[in-house]
C-alpha cells in the first residue's frame, strides 16, 4: 500500500524531557494494546511488579495515572522508565505512535503529525517551504470502501488549495476566505453531482462577524483542562477591549501570517479528505476556518497581554486549542455538526470573521 506523509514528517523526533508540557503528564488516558499488556504481565523483578501495580488490566488495559495526571513511569527527569529499562520496542502502541495520525482511503493511507504535540506544532508553524506530500510503499494492508470518483475529486481540489496557500503574495486571511468560498462551490458541485465544473478562488466578505459568538460556543464543549473555560473567558474580554489594535498586531507580527498558512495546510491535509465519509466537505472547511480565526484571536490576546508574542507562545496556543478540540471526538464532532446546521456557522458569518 502507498502511504503519504507531509514533507516535514521526517523532521519529527520526540524531544522527551525538553518538552514544556509532556503528553505523559497531560492527564490523558493512556491505553495499552493487548500484546504489550500481556508482555508487561511477564516482566520479572521489582520493575515487573511496578508495571502490574500501575496498570488496570481491563478492556482495554490502561496506565493508572498519578494524582497530578502523570504517567506512573514518567520519572522526575521527565523521562520514561519503560523506555530506559526495557527499550523503545517495549513501549505500548499509543506511546510509540503519538502524535501521529492515520487515515485510510482505498489504495492509500495518509499519515501526519498532530499539533497537540509541542514539537510537531513547532515544526509545522516554522515551515518556510510550500506544503508538499511524499509517498512510500509500506506493508500496511488496511482497506476502505470510499467513492473513488469523489475521492479523486476531493484530492484534486485539495491540491489546488495547497497550491493557493503557497502563494506568498496572498495574505493568510485572504487565502482562508478564498479557500472557504472555493469549498462552498466544491460542495455545491458534490450535491449536484457535477464534479467536473470549474471552480474559482475569490470572495470578499460582505459583513463583519463578532468572534465572541464563536468563543461562546467553545464554552459549551467538554473541557480537557479545567482551566480552559477560564482562559476563553479571559481572552474574550481582552479581545473585546482591544479590537481596535488588530491592525497594529498584524503589522508588528508579520510572522503570524505564515504561521496561519502553515496551520491551514495542516488542517486541510488532516480533515479535507475525511469528508469522503459523509460527503460534507464544506463543514470540514468551516471548522478549519473557525479554528484558524480563534487561534489568531488567541495569538492577538497574548500579544496584548505581554506587549509581544514569540514562537513558543504561538506553539503553546495552537497546541492547547488542539488538545481541547482535536483530542476529543465529542468536541470535534459537535463542532462539525454546528458547522452543518447552525446559522452562526454559515459561510457568510465565517467569512465575516476575516473582514
Amino acid at each position: 500500500m502507498i502511504t503519504h506523509f507531509p514533507l516535514y514528517y521526517k523532521d519529527f523526533k520526540c524531544i522527551a524531557s525538553r518538552c514544556k508540557e509532556s503528553c505523559c503528564s497531560a492527564g490523558w488516558q493512556i491505553f495499552i494494546d493487548q500484546k504489550t499488556a500481556d508482555f508487561y504481565k511477564s516482566v520479572p523483578g521489582d520493575f515487573g511488579q511496578k508495571l502490574r501495580d500501575s496498570i488496570t488490566f481491563s478492556n482495554p488495559p490502561e496506565f493508572i495515572l498519578t494524582k497530578n495526571g502523570r504517567c506512573p513511569f514518567l520519572n522526575n527527569n521527565n523521562l520514561c522508565d519503560i523506555y530506559s529499562k526495557l527499550g523503545p520496542e517495549r513501549l505500548c502502541q499509543i506511546c510509540t505512535e503519538h502524535p501521529r495520525f492515520y487515515e485510510c482511503f482505498n489504495s492509500f493511507v495518509e499519515c501526519g503529525l498532530g499539533i497537540y504535540c509541542e514539537e510537531a506544532c513547532r515544526i509545522i508553524l516554522t515551515q518556510e517551504v510550500p506544503f508538499r506530500i511524499y509517498s512510500k510503499e509500506t506493508d500496511d494492508t488496511i482497506s476502505s470502501d470510499c467513492n473513488e470518483e469523489l475521492l479523486n475529486y476531493l484530492y484534486k481540489c485539495r491540491l489546488q488549495i495547497f497550491e493557493y496557500l503557497s502563494n506568498a503574495d496572498i495574505p493568510a486571511n485572504s487565502c482562508i476566505c478564498d479557500i472557504l468560498w472555493f469549498t462552498h462551490t466544491v460542495q455545491q458541485n458534490i450535491d449536484s453531482n457535477m464534479l467536473d465544473d470549474e471552480i474559482i478562488f475569490s470572495v470578499s466578505p460582505t459583513c463583519h462577524t463578532d468572534i465572541k459568538n464563536f468563543f461562546n460556543v467553545l464554552l459549551t464543549l467538554e473541557p480537557n483542562d479545567k482551566n480552559w473555560f477560564q482562559t476563553i473567558e479571559k481572552n474574550t474580554k481582552i479581545y473585546d477591549k482591544n479590537i481596535d489594535k488588530l491592525k497594529d498586531f498584524y503589522k508588528q507580527n508579520p510572522q503570524v501570517q505564515q504561521y496561519i498558512k502553515n496551520l491551514a495546510n495542516y488542517y486541510v491535509y488532516r480533515y479535507y479528505l475525511r469528508s469522503i465519509y459523509d460527503e460534507d466537505v464544506l463543514s470540514s472547511l468551516k471548522f478549519i476556518a473557525v479554528s484558524l480565526a480563534i487561534i489568531q484571536a488567541l495569538f492577538f490576546c497574548k500579544w496584548i497581554e505581554n506587549k509581544k508574542i514569540d514562537l513558543d507562545e504561538c506553539v503553546m496556543i495552537a497546541k492547547k486549542y488542539a488538545e481541547e478540540i482535536e483530542c476529543s471526538d465529542d468536541n470535534i464532532n459537535h463542532l462539525l455538526s454546528l458547522c452543518y446546521e447552525d446559522e452562526i456557522f454559515s459561510t457568510e458569518n465565517i467569512l465575516g470573521l476575516y473582514k
